[in-house]
């Protein structure tokens, strides 16, 4: 993947032009917003709904700017054409200023793919106590996300599960949180998205169990009855779609609980894999 070029504020040029300062308050601080979006075999992955969900971002935080949401697409998709992207990932910044429109940039970055085998074995997710600021927001000030999710890297977990005061998980520091109670497994459920930050592929997920007639419901997911069996959990990202989790390890280092996996879980994220690939023929116009 030739990584030389990208855009800035809609232009299309070397990336070694691109400098910042290290007086730069506004970058250091976390002071913008971002997206990341899935190129697979050519294909760009929702567009339009990652630009809404960056201009929302950038409406909760309320900053100057003058993203346009065409103007956004055409870069994304000139991004890559220019580069002939096949697998990659897109990362759309928007750096803001006082006092001045925010400058925004897309940069390739290299795909991410799930582990081998976590779609049948599962993965393992660490527990970690925190709330993000701004939930709704994809913001740039990601310091609790950094810090859980290598502290979970560090323990080899796939990603890190945010469990808030109350007692509740509500997110991961790059996935949103679906579960199913293993005896009554027809209704899926996910924490209330007023909560967290509504991924593209929790959207897209509810979506196409919409499409099927699949029951769902928005409901807070109580750590206790996690760890007491009661449910079996999947996790979702724009990289890696959905894959269950088989364990979860306490941020102490002193325990390790593990939750079944199902076949019910397996069968959701089959069932969103197929659900995707007819989009992609979709839009790709083939049969």
């Amino acid at each position: 993947m030739n990584e030389t070029k990208i855009i800035h504020n809609g232009r299309l040029v070397d990336e070694e032009t691109v400098r910042f300062s290290l007086n730069d308050t506004d970058l250091l601080y976390g002071y913008g917003c971002y997206e990341v979006l899935k190129v697979r075999n050519g294909l760009l992955y929702f567009p339009e709904d990652h630009v809404e969900r960056l201009l929302s971002s950038a409406e909760i935080l309320g900053f100057e700017h003058d993203l346009d949401r065409d103007d956004l697409i055409t870069a994304l998709r000139m991004l890559v054409v220019s580069l002939e992207l096949v697998d990659a990932n897109l990362r759309i910044v928007v750096l803001a200023h006082d006092g001045r429109p925010a400058d925004w940039y897309i940069l390739p970055q290299p795909a991410f793919f799930p582990p081998k085998n976590a779609k049948t074995s599962g993965v393992d997710c660490l527990l970690y106590e925190g709330e993000r600021h701004f939930p709704k927001a994809k913001s740039l000030s990601m310091l609790l996300s950094t810090v859980a999710f290598r502290a979970a890297s560090r323990r080899g977990c796939y990603d890190a599960l945010l469990v808030d005061r109350t007692g509740e998980i509500t997110e991961g520091t790059r996935t949103n949180v679906f579960f199913v109670d293993k005896d009554a497994p027809d209704t899926v459920y996910t924490p209330q998205a007023s909560r967290v930050l509504s991924g593209i592929t929790r959207k897209t997920f509810l979506q196409s169990l919409d499409a099927a007639g699949r029951p769902w419901k928005e409901a807070p997911l109580r750590l206790d009855e996690v760890l007491g069996g009661r449910y079996g959990l999947l996790v979702s990202s724009t990289s890696t779609t959905l894959v269950p989790v088989a364990r979860l390890l306490d941020q102490e280092g002193t325990g390790v609980h593990t939750l079944p996996v199902f076949d019910e879980l397996k069968k959701l994220s089959a069932h969103y894999d197929a659900w995707l690939s007819a989009r992609e023929a979709e839009l790709r116009g083939t049969p």
